[in-house]
């Protein structure tokens, strides 16, 4: 399954501006962290609440580090990692775990190439050589899908694997199950054996996958520590000298991307295995004193700054939130139907308005394109047989059927007053229609809204489930806390 790569130029990085240091009045709980970053024994972990400014902190303490020793900022994201790069001391990289990785890579591997596609190409081969069919769009889609998110997990076994695809709703498509599992094991081998190239996921699973050597600090700082999956957890464990301290930083009642990749109960986990001590960062700079108040039923440290105002904490009714909400606002939901139902209502009636998540949208249209329908009726019978057999399956293998049924809700909801599957494509496209932030209603889950904030939020109350377990209190926690001034509970 060899394939040809061609050299590309090298790329040369811009050079980094940095921005001044913050000059501000630190709280005494800063102070305290900023204390353990200059003279602190083991590994510690930062709890930092919602909006408490948990960044500019852990930038901060980056400039109290003793001299003489070297440290990392470890950034979830490539957009935090830019935001740090701007920001962190001259002596200390800024460095996405990807990045971390991929220097390992490199050195085992120094002529490997970046490869965007590898895995879709790999699955060509392997399709090629069983003589079958060429595939769609969707379906290379979807095993590329299975094999970055069971990279992130290190998932390698059958079972494994298949506990992924039902937690990210992966969709088989024609395949049997174990067929489409058994497809997801052989480009998983034949990425591992194709060390000359590798792709975005790669670098995070290659370090693992071959026990790589990496870079060594005295001082690994990870932000958004309960966002991590498996493998970049190790990662962070792995780039630490011996003597070394790991500074994590998180909230682990914002852990609500299990779904994701991410390890659900990563904070203790990375305390448990490292001994950490714990320091709080709870004085939210965001949050009004309301809906601090509100949150605390949840988070019972958050606490509001002294100069917060007081704000609002307000129950309304269905309906009055279309003559309230206006363009800039937030509409937030636990799931994906109500938010179909509200921003189909406002388009209406011209308000401008569209749902944030494109991936979302591209899945909804696919299922449409699966079914083979030739109607709106024919659709609708089909996805009552497809869901029904569907969520047997999950039942039967005790796992949770929800997100099967709230997209099978969406379906519904863009049908309503369809006269033709066209009429329902068209419904898609205004939803999903992206739009600037400021000039739209955004209409958002609350796993997709999680580090944005906005003056104003609709929440839809009912669809929260507070109480049920800890993730779903953590969803309530994190739904409030995107308002800074005004949150209203819809019911």
């Amino acid at each position: 399954m060899a394939y040809s790569t061609k050299a590309k130029k090298p790329w040369v990085k811009a050079p980094v501006v940095k921005v001044p240091r913050q000059v501000r009045p630190w709280s005494n709980l800063q102070i305290a962290i900023f204390e353990d970053f200059a003279h602190g024994q083991g590994n510690t972990q930062i709890d930092a609440y919602a909006g408490t400014s948990k960044t500019t902190t852990a930038i901060e303490g980056l400039f109290h580090l003793p001299t003489g020793t070297d440290a990392v900022a470890c950034a979830f994201g490539s957009s935090t990692q830019k935001e740090l790069e701007k920001r962190t001391p001259e002596n200390v990289p800024a460095l996405t775990f990807h990045a971390l990785g991929y220097r390992a890579s490199r050195k085992m591997f120094p002529r490997t190439l970046l490869e965007k596609n590898k895995g879709e190409k790999l699955y060509g081969f392997i399709k090629a050589e069983r003589g079958d069919a060429p595939e769609t769009n969707e379906v290379r889609d979807s095993i590329a899908q299975a094999v970055a998110l069971c990279k992130g997990y290190l998932a390698h076994t059958s079972e494994e694997i298949d506990v992924v695809l039902d937690r990210h709703d992966i969709d088989t498509f024609h395949d049997k199950r174990e067929d489409f599992i058994s497809t997801v094991i052989k480009v998983m081998d034949g990425c591992k054996r194709q060390t000359n190239v590798m792709d975005f996921n790669d670098m995070i699973w290659f370090p693992n996958v071959f026990n790589m050597t990496l870079d060594k600090y005295d001082h690994v700082i990870v932000d958004e520590c309960q966002d991590l999956n498996g493998a970049q957890i190790n990662i962070a464990y792995n780039s630490v000298r011996n003597g070394g301290r790991i500074i994590s930083v998180g909230d682990e009642r914002q852990a609500i991307f299990a779904f994701a990749g991410a390890d659900s109960n990563s904070i203790n986990n990375i305390v448990s295995r490292l001994n950490s001590k714990r320091l709080p960062l709870s004085v939210t700079y965001r949050c009004c004193k309301s809906i601090v108040k509100l949150a605390q039923s949840i988070v019972p440290g958050y606490t509001a700054a002294p100069n917060a105002e007081e704000g609002l904490v307000e129950e309304i009714g269905e309906s009055k939130l279309e003559n309230m909400v206006k363009p800039g606002d937030f509409i937030l939901s636990r799931t994906n139907a109500p938010l179909m139902k509200w921003c189909l209502l406002l388009l209406k009636s011209g308000v401008p308005a569209n749902i944030k998540g494109r991936d979302m949208g591209k899945s909804l249209a696919f299922m449409i394109k699966k079914s083979k329908a030739k109607s709106v009726e024919g659709f609708l019978e089909w996805l009552s047989e497809f869901t029904e057999l569907e969520a047997a399956r999950l039942v039967k293998a005790k796992r949770d059927p929800s997100v099967l049924h709230d997209k099978e809700e969406c379906l519904r909801i863009i049908c309503e007053g369809a006269k033709t599957l066209a009429d329902v494509d068209d419904n898609l496209d205004k939803l999903f229609k992206e739009i600037p932030d400021e000039n739209k209603v955004i209409l958002s889950t609350i796993h997709k809204a999680k580090g944005l904030e906005r003056d104003r939020c609709f929440v839809l109350a009912n669809t929260l489930k507070i109480g049920k377990n800890i993730e779903e209190d953590n969803l309530a926690y994190v739904a409030w806390t995107r308002a800074k001034n005004a949150l209203y509970l819809v019911r």
